[in-house]
């Protein structure tokens, strides 16, 4: 924020206060303040901030497709088989433990180490009594789903997924940050305002006490006196609203900045960073091109379609026939002990291999065509989406400083006008005083400085929210604000 901020606690502040805080206690609130207990406490930040951490969750459970699989299993059969009488049954016992390890390569392909073993027992059994096999198996596509593009799909897209989510996250904190300051200028700007409605009515009073003592001399008629009666009652009302203002103004602060707004329940809030306005260079091009780097909005539309090129280029992939190479390598082994087995089984005298090719391809292969041709058309309507937003960021950055400029321009006259009307009121106080003017016209001179104070008030209050809005537009207003959103990678 290109401002200075005055840190005091200014007497016109504390007028403005005195109406409501005779009963409340009153707590005083930098702006900076406002903003920490804003991001520390609003829900909608709290529930907001959860995503990416979501979204981290997400790229570890797509990461997880490369976890190999470690499998086990043991079976164990008992056979009985009966024969001629006379002749004793045969029997037989198998005991069949087997390991196997299972996972995925980036490049697509597929393993699977296995080892079983089988033990046999009984009067059936005359030759071995081990038998077994240790092996590998891979399966390497060559067309569909080859390489490691294709294969890395699901965990770039969680990482872009990531992206957005703190992106949306850097939005809504943004956009908070700028309601925030909005709603502390409100305040301030109906403080300020409520402090002039009550300088009004003061001195509409005091004209109505000089009135009564100069009807009593017979200088003015008791047309002048219920003239400054109607204007002091006038005025009263005035004071009512702009104290109510003030009230509404605070709980829409209080809502922004408290977890729950019973916590300041009973507190009267006091701004005391007092804004002075101070001019500032714009430059509608700079901002722009500063926006379409900085702006949340724009990075997350960006990041969007980058996500779903890569579901493009997945479905794509999908459209190609399945070519696996297939190979395997293993060991037979058998004995009568296991000794003699696993002397026969590590020597490797026993070999078994094979290598193949398998060829699959869905006849009209609509389901991959639908999915390519859907996921093309989503991207082509996120470019579209994204040049779209990209002229409304153009717009509202040239509307933003468009703004600045207007509203300080405008201030500059409100604070001419000011001063015009306060040395008007002034000639018009000495004109009764001689006797040339009227109550009337007295009250009308001081009804226009009391507009024109307003006027003031509101177009100070109008500038330093158009450079928070411009802040927003460029997209600086967290470096603006000092500060780093810290999220884990």
């Amino acid at each position: 924020m290109n401002k200075i901020f005055q840190i005091i606690v200014p007497a016109l502040l504390l007028t403005g206060l005195a109406v409501h805080a005779e009963t409340n206690q009153v707590k005083s609130l930098p702006l900076r303040e406002c903003v920490e207990r804003a991001l520390a406490n609003n829900i909608e930040i709290r529930a907001e901030r959860i995503n990416p951490d979501i979204q981290t969750w997400g790229i570890t459970g797509a990461q997880g497709v490369y976890d190999p699989v470690l499998s086990g299993g043991i079976n164990y059969q008992d056979a009985t088989t009966p024969q001629d009488p006379g002749v004793p049954s045969k029997t037989q016992q198998t005991l069949d433990p087997t390991l196997g390890l299972a996972g995925k390569l980036p490049t697509g392909a597929t393993y699977d180490f296995t080892a079983n073993d089988t033990r046999l027992s009984g009067n059936i059994v005359t030759n071995f009594l081990y038998t077994g096999q240790a092996g590998v198996s891979v399966s390497q596509p060559l067309l569909k789903n080859f390489g490691l593009g294709i294969n890395s799909a699901s965990i770039r897209i969680a990482r872009k997924s990531k992206a957005i989510a703190v992106q949306n996250f850097a939005q809504l904190v943004m956009t908070k940050i700028g309601a925030v300051s909005a709603a502390y200028y409100e305040l301030v700007f109906a403080i300020e305002n409520h402090k002039a409605k009550v300088e009004d009515l003061n001195q509409a009073k005091q004209l109505l006490d000089e009135d009564r003592r100069r009807v009593q001399v017979g200088v003015l008629t008791p047309l002048d006196v219920t003239q400054a009666e109607a204007g002091v009652a006038e005025r009263e009302q005035a004071v009512i609203l702009a104290a109510r203002t003030i009230k509404d103004n605070e709980n829409v602060l209080k809502r922004l900045i408290c977890r729950e707004v019973s916590e300041f329940r009973g507190l009267s809030l006091l701004p005391v960073d007092y804004p002075l306005v101070q001019r500032i260079q714009t430059d509608v091009a700079e901002s722009t091109r500063t926006a379409l780097t900085r702006r949340p909005d724009y990075l997350s539309a960006q990041e969007a379609l980058a996500r779903q090129n890569i579901g493009v280029q997945f479905n794509r992939n999908q459209l190609w026939p399945e070519i696996d190479l297939q190979g395997s390598y293993g060991l037979n082994g058998r004995g009568r002990s296991f000794s003699g087995y696993n002397d026969n089984l590590t020597t490797g005298d026993s070999p078994v291999w094979g290598v193949g090719v398998a060829v699959s391809f869905p006849l009209g292969n609509r389901q991959a065509r639908s999915a390519y041709h859907i996921a093309r058309l989503d991207a082509d309507q996120l470019l579209l989406q994204l040049k779209e937003l990209e002229q409304d960021i153009i717009v509202q950055v040239d509307n933003a400083v468009g703004h600045v400029e207007a509203n300080l321009k405008s201030y500059e006259a409100a604070h001419e006008a000011t001063r015009l009307a306060q040395e008007s009121l002034d000639a018009e106080k000495k004109k009764l005083l001689a006797g040339t003017s009227t109550t009337f016209l007295v009250l009308q001179a001081q009804a226009q400085l009391a507009d024109a104070r307003s006027a003031e008030i509101r177009a100070r209050a109008d500038y330093n929210e158009s450079l928070v809005a411009l802040d927003q537009a460029e997209g600086t207003i967290l470096v603006k604000n000092n500060i780093l959103l810290k999220l884990d990678d």
